[in-house]
């Protein structure tokens, strides 16, 4: 939980499993690079500007992805997103806001994205049980397989 993952020459596949949590994965096919985040909560609330896990909170988690991204040759204006996860796992978390984690890092994570123009290509968001994510560099597919062993390919 809160990890970053990036691709490189030899790993080209990134994988995590989510629950309320969000799995964001930015790409830039052109540049051939990757970046997936397990992110747990929409902002980082600390005074610490580097918390750990590095990938716990929305803002920085996206902050450190571009700058990785940027250094390994990708471009803002290619990257394209997708993202799975958000779900309702806790009890009585659709009555309230304040338990809503999935889809308050959902909205955080879209607007974080809105302001550097990065649009949003497929995601699988909602549900009420967890999920693996794996996405492949190569093919730019981003598989979600859910507890029912269902696969669905955004």
């Amino acid at each position: 939980m809160g990890g970053l993952g990036f691709t490189t020459p030899e790993k080209t596949l990134l994988q995590t499993f989510v629950g309320s949590c969000i799995a964001i994965c930015l790409y830039d096919s052109s540049a051939k690079v990757a970046a997936m985040a397990h992110i747990m909560l929409p902002k980082n609330n600390t005074n610490d500007p580097n918390p750990k896990p590095e990938a716990k909170f929305a803002d920085v988690a996206i902050k450190i992805m571009l700058d990785k991204l940027k250094t390994d040759n990708a471009k803002i204006n290619r990257l394209k997103a997708k993202m799975a996860g958000g779900a309702n796992i806790f009890q009585n978390e659709g009555k309230s806001n304040v338990f809503n984690i999935g889809g308050r890092n959902a909205d955080a994570i879209k607007s974080l994205l809105d302001e550097q123009r990065i649009p949003i290509v497929a995601q699988d968001i909602g549900s009420t049980s967890g999920r693996w994510i794996t996405f492949d560099m190569n093919s730019l597919e981003m598989k979600v397989k859910d507890r029912t062993k269902s696969v669905k390919i955004i």
